[in-house]
C-alpha cells in the first residue's frame, strides 16, 4: 500500500531500509515479521548497521499492541511518521490518537508525526483510499511535517464506508 511513497523516497535520493514479511524483493529490503520482537529487533539493528542511524522512520503497523512500534522508536533520530487507521479518529474513542503517540514516550531524539488515514466520500457514497491516495497522502505529510495529517476525511464519521 506505500509502494508509491516508498519509490518517491526512493526518488529522492535519500538511503532507505524497507522491513516487511516481502522486503527483499526490493532493494535495500530486509525481510522480517513485526510480530516476531527478536526478529524485528534485528533487522532493525541490520538496517542501522547498513544505512547508518535512522532519521526519518514511517511506519505502519497494523496493532499497537506488539513491541514493534516501541522498538522502532527506540531508534528513531529523527522523525517518526506512525500511520494509523482511520479507527483512531473515531469521535466515540477519543483517546485513541494519544494512546498511539505513547510509543514515542520519553525518547527526546523521535519527533513522532501521526498520520491517519480516513476515507473520501464520492457521488454521494463513500469509500476507502486507494493506494495511491495512501501513498502520496503520506508524502504530503512527510514534506509538510505536521504533527498531525490526515488523508482524506474522517468526517462526517457516519459517512465513512
Amino acid at each position: 500500500m506505500l509502494s508509491g511513497l516508498v519509490e518517491a523516497l526512493a526518488g529522492d535520493g535519500g538511503r532507505l531500509s524497507l522491513l516487511s514479511r516481502h522486503a527483499s524483493q526490493r532493494p535495500g529490503g530486509i525481510d522480517c515479521d513485526y510480530h516476531d520482537e527478536a526478529a524485528f529487533a534485528r533487522a532493525l539493528d541490520a538496517a542501522i548497521e547498513r544505512n547508518g542511524p535512522v532519521e526519518l522512520a514511517i511506519a505502519w503497523f497494523h496493532t499497537l499492541k506488539i513491541a514493534a512500534p516501541r522498538l522502532l522508536a527506540q531508534r528513531v533520530r529523527g522523525r517518526m511518521f506512525q500511520v494509523l487507521g482511520s479507527a483512531t479518529a473515531d469521535p466515540a474513542y477519543p483517546h485513541r490518537l494519544a494512546a498511539a503517540a505513547a510509543v514515542a514516550e520519553g525518547l527526546a531524539e523521535c519527533r513522532l508525526r501521526q498520520v491517519v488515514l480516513g476515507f473520501r466520500v464520492v457521488d454521494g457514497g463513500s469509500r476507502w483510499l486507494t493506494n495511491a491516495e495512501i501513498s502520496g497522502g503520506v508524502l504530503e505529510a512527510v514534506r509538510a511535517d505536521r504533527p498531525l495529517s490526515i488523508v482524506g476525511q474522517v468526517e462526517p464519521w457516519p459517512a465513512r464506508p
